[in-house]
């Protein structure tokens, strides 16, 4: 006779792998983590950060895969257009998430539909920089000359409908003055020539000019964000060197593909303030310029949807369009 134990033991070991599928456990292979720019940068290097650390917490490995062109926005139609299964996550920054809605007529994806939030990652303050021969020591003294030279000082960025040029525009507005905007490719063209005394002001992020500020080839004179930068304590916020409320910073955040379940955004949600959580993973950022974010999923959609309007206002109102 058959040991009656001994069958349902070997019943239960044959349901057990059925149940799992079953109830979908996840992970159960390497995810990838697609970012939408070249490596080196500050969305490359904000994803190396946090691809180990969200490993260990999932127990599985997470792959960075750069997918650059078009802006930034290859890279985030290819997570738009996977399954929405957890095992696609990608890093959307302002420029291919926020503005473009605003930049792109025939944009590919529905920045707000084709995307489900899983929350904000960190924000890197920008900086106002001018040349070393510059004879502007401060805002004030910058908005002063400004106004009696108008339209005749420049502003460089980093390609028309750049966070950089954005910023720019925004400053503009918030400060009644008028720079002639001069497009490079890419930011380090643009510090070139800043620090040539070729352009009159450049925003960039600080992770980019804070080596060319302690090299003395630029001068910073203030930082975009509500609050200083630990990395520059001695540089003033725009606040407060006069442009009242001024608030812009590149802030990334992850992001599922469309149409995937809550509760897989809500778990992705968890391990990833878990990770913001860990001292080392906050100091890594923190060498970058950084300040981490932590928000639910609901805030990030929030904040997605705000930053959508306020960045079409102002490309609507300079008059941006891509180069």
């Amino acid at each position: 006779m058959r040991n009656p134990t001994r069958r349902l033991v070997t019943l239960v070991l044959a349901v057990l792998p059925l149940a799992a599928a079953a109830q979908g456990i996840y992970p159960d292979k390497p995810i990838k983590l697609v970012v939408p720019f070249p490596p080196g940068g500050n969305v490359d290097l904000s994803a190396r950060i946090l691809a180990p650390a969200l490993a260990k917490e999932l127990g599985q490995p997470v792959v960075v895969e750069n997918k650059a062109g078009a802006g930034g926005t290859l890279g985030l139609d290819a997570v738009a257009k996977s399954a929405p299964d957890g095992y696609t996550l990608g890093i959307a920054s302002p420029v291919n998430h926020l503005a473009a809605p605003s930049l792109y007529p025939k944009l590919p994806y529905d920045s707000i539909r084709d995307f489900t939030p899983v929350g904000l990652i960190a924000s890197v303050p920008m900086v106002l920089v001018v040349g070393p021969s510059s004879p502007v020591q401060s805002v004030p003294e910058l908005l002063a000359l400004a106004r009696t030279r108008k339209g005749a000082m420049t502003m460089a960025s980093a390609g028309s409908g750049s966070g950089n040029h954005i910023v720019g525009e925004l400053f503009q507005d918030a400060t009644g003055t008028q720079f002639v905007h001069v497009p490079y490719k890419g930011s380090a063209p643009a510090n070139t020539d800043l620090a040539g005394g070729h352009v009159d002001i450049h925003f960039d992020q600080l992770s980019s000019v804070l080596p060319l500020v302690q090299g003395g080839k630029l001068r910073p004179l203030a930082v975009t964000t509500a609050k200083r930068s630990a990395l520059m304590p001695n540089v003033p916020t725009l606040a407060e060197a006069g442009v009242a409320k001024f608030d812009a910073s590149t802030t990334l955040g992850l992001v599922l593909p469309g149409k995937a379940p809550p509760e897989l955004a809500a778990r992705l949600n968890q391990v990833l303030e878990k990770v913001l959580k860990q001292t080392a993973v906050r100091e890594q950022f923190g060498r970058l310029g950084a300040d981490v974010r932590e928000s639910t999923p609901a805030e990030y959609a929030d904040f997605i949807r705000s930053e959508i309007a306020r960045t079409a206002k102002i490309v609507k109102d300079a008059k941006i369009t891509l180069d």
